[in-house]
């Protein structure tokens, strides 16, 4: 078994820089869609409390 070279050390570490950098981005936009999709719930969940007040004043 042979020790690693300098340059093979670097190309490890620029590929596991790489995938950090590939989760880091690929967290932040789960991170975004689940934003926009509670948002979207949220505004929903408004809606439907409004479209209940009205008919509550109505009585």
């Amino acid at each position: 078994m042979s020790a690693l070279d300098q340059k093979d050390l670097e190309l490890i570490e620029r590929i596991v820089y790489k995938n950090n950098d590939d989760v880091a981005v690929s967290i932040a936009r789960s991170f975004e869609r689940l934003e926009e999709r509670v948002d979207s719930s949220e505004a929903r969940l408004h809606s439907r409390l409004s479209e209940i007040e009205d008919r509550m004043h109505a009585f």
